[in-house]
């Protein structure tokens, strides 16, 4: 486990709070430290149980960490997870891999968790270079394709997570067995794994065709909120000059008062508190105009969550 530690950062979004926290993995090779971790656990759940669940799933040449599934066990057994809020995530991927490789991979999981699993449920994220922005931007808009279609629930504790070390090496024997024995029957269901890979590619099409349509969306909009600027820059230029032209006006009478007798003088400060009227106005209304927002897209509004990030 890096994270030994509950950490969690809060945030607030579209008048949303939300929560994301990094909890500790499960497994450790002394039964103290596995302690110290359920109630890092626990702690979590308890601070925020409406949440949606990311547990992340190391490999090992694509093959899925043994004990990433034990201690997923172990916590789902603890608190019954709803796949309305779970994503699981295989992570660190090669980018080349076998063709049917996510359809087979979400077939096993679900053998070896006992959770029915759709393929807007599971993400599989390449290996990234971390200096690369461009691949830090795309996994991060991967990740975020998914989590956007998770609902969350409340999650209610139904016993203690039990683990013991010494149980460890037996439960992740028993995941590697049910992993063989997958492998070995796998050939019955081709059929199967077929299916869920094209509802997979299905997905991540759909995903990416979303994106480019919302993207077009917020160009279009960005550029409607460009001219919109543009416009009131001029409607305020105009303004600008149409003030200056009358306190020009303003002034010319204030001179001339001194020279008028005092039946027009008196009509002349009349004129000159109705030009200051007129050029209060005239500057509210700038600072009006120059202050509207742009125009922005309307984003669904969500529940505050808290995002669990299990590894």
């Amino acid at each position: 486990s890096v994270t030994h530690r509950t950490e969690f950062q809060e945030i607030t979004f579209d008048d949303h709070h939300y929560a994301i926290f990094n909890i500790p993995g499960l497994i450790e090779a002394d039964q103290t430290r596995v302690d110290i971790n359920k109630r890092e656990i626990d702690q979590a759940f308890t601070q925020r149980p409406n949440s949606l669940i990311i547990y992340v799933f190391g490999q090992q040449n694509g093959r899925i960490r043994d004990e990433d599934v034990v201690a997923f066990n172990a916590i789902n057994a603890a608190y019954p997870l709803n796949i309305e809020s779970l994503l699981l995530v295989v992570n660190g991927l090669p980018a080349t891999r076998p063709k049917n490789y996510e359809g087979e991979v979400m077939l096993m999981l679900q053998d070896i968790i006992q959770v029915p699993i759709a393929a807007e449920r599971v993400c599989f994220l390449n290996h990234i270079d971390r200096e690369n922005s461009n691949e830090r931007q795309a996994l991060r808009k991967q990740l975020l394709s998914f989590i956007v279609e998770l609902s969350p629930t409340e999650h209610v504790k139904a016993h203690d997570i039990r683990l013991k070390v010494e149980e460890v090496a037996m439960l992740k024997k028993q995941i590697e067995e049910m992993a063989k024995e997958f492998n070995a029957n796998k050939v019955h269901f081709e059929d199967e794994i077929r299916q869920q890979q094209k509802r997979y590619d299905d997905l991540i099409t759909h995903q990416k065709a979303e994106t480019e349509s919302y993207h077009r969306i917020i160009e279009r909009q960005a550029e409607e909120a460009k001219e919109m600027r543009q416009s009131q820059e001029a409607q305020v230029q105009q303004m600008q000059q149409q003030l200056e032209t009358m306190q020009q006006e303003h002034q010319r009478l204030r001179d001339e008062m001194a020279t008028k007798t005092k039946a027009e003088a008196q009509a002349m400060q009349r004129a000159l508190e109705a030009s200051n009227q007129a050029q209060l106005a005239l500057m509210n209304k700038m600072v009006e105009i120059q202050s509207r927002p742009p125009t922005v897209i309307e984003q669904p509004r969500r529940p505050s969550v808290c995002v669990y990030y299990a590894k």
